[in-house]
């Protein structure tokens, strides 16, 4: 019931935004001012029910995950409801804890060990593009979906910060 929820609002996000771009591009001097000094605005309705409804669709799977995350545990999400995951074995999939910190600070950042600090600046900067939180806010996303960002900031400042002291 959850997914086919989700997916209704990703439709009524794909209408919603097929409409606005309709209307504001009906008037070409205001889509143009738009396209050029706010195209945030532009492609606000898909994005806005585009997370609601995957947040909808997979909320059980997120809190599991920030849960474990929170408690440096494993987590895990089972996928036994359908049949084309998983064909043998106990059809859940689960990440054990790493084994040491700077571990789980390398995979916080997306990369490995024995990559280039400038890979690792890289992917810090991409991360912090998507997650950061005032970027976020002027978005309009729900609370729970902006204090994820907000702890996700706080761990990748800290991954990195760790990382750049140990390579001096």
């Amino acid at each position: 019931m959850k997914k086919i929820i989700g997916f209704a609002l990703i439709a009524l996000g794909i209408f919603l935004e097929i409409t606005w771009l309709g209307f504001v591009f009906g008037s070409v001097i205001i889509g143009i001012l738009l396209l050029i000094f706010a195209p945030r605005i532009l492609f606000f309705p898909f994005n806005f029910f585009l997370l609601l409804g995957l947040k909808v669709m997979y909320a059980q799977a997120f809190k599991n995950f920030e849960n474990a995350r929170k408690n440096g545990g494993s987590y895990s999400y089972s996928y036994s409801n359908y049949s084309s995951f998983g064909q043998g074995g106990d059809n859940s999939y689960t990440r054990q804890a790493p084994i040491n910190k700077m571990a789980e600070y390398y995979a916080e950042l997306e990369c490995k060990e024995s990559d280039d600090f400038s890979l690792v600046k890289k992917n810090y900067r991409r991360l912090m593009k998507e997650h950061h939180y005032d970027s976020l806010v002027s978005k309009g996303l729900p609370k729970d979906m902006l204090e994820f960002s907000e702890a996700k900031t706080k761990r990748l400042n800290e991954a990195y910060a760790a990382i750049k002291e140990a390579r001096g």
